[in-house]
């Protein structure tokens, strides 16, 4: 969170925004290379979602529960272009089930690959 505040404050508020935004874009996609080489995974329900918007950016913070000896608690955030597309996800994921990566020596710290996220969703059927 520091870090973010010193880009704000480093490039002003709109390209502060912006490199925020990036930063948080490749943290995620570090936290899943390195799920994808080697931790294990187990069955994941999401609870919630809550869609986000900060000038033209777009996104659904996903809230999640799994069991490795207890259950436990993580985030996911998915990006998208448009509003609506957020909230038709968030309608669509809620209560589904789908794989998570979580830290063997560490089972707090867990990731959802972004293309698990997407079976998910390419297989729910679509009612309206």
């Amino acid at each position: 969170m520091f870090g973010l505040l010193k880009l704000l404050k480093f490039f002003g508020i709109i390209p502060g925004a912006m490199a925020a935004y990036w930063v948080r874009k490749l943290y995620q996609k570090h936290r899943q290379n390195i799920a994808m080489s080697g931790w294990p995974a187990t069955d994941a329900t999401i609870q919630s979602g809550q869609v986000h918007k900060e000038g033209r950016h777009c996104w659904v913070e996903l809230t999640y529960t799994y069991f490795v000896g207890e259950y436990r608690m993580g985030k996911h955030v998915h990006r998208f272009r448009k509003e609506e597309d957020a909230d038709e996800f968030v309608r669509q994921i809620k209560d589904k089930r789908v794989q998570v990566h979580y830290n063997a020596s560490n089972p707090d710290k867990s990731v959802i690959l972004d293309r698990d996220i997407e079976v998910v969703v390419l297989l729910t059927p679509q009612y309206r």
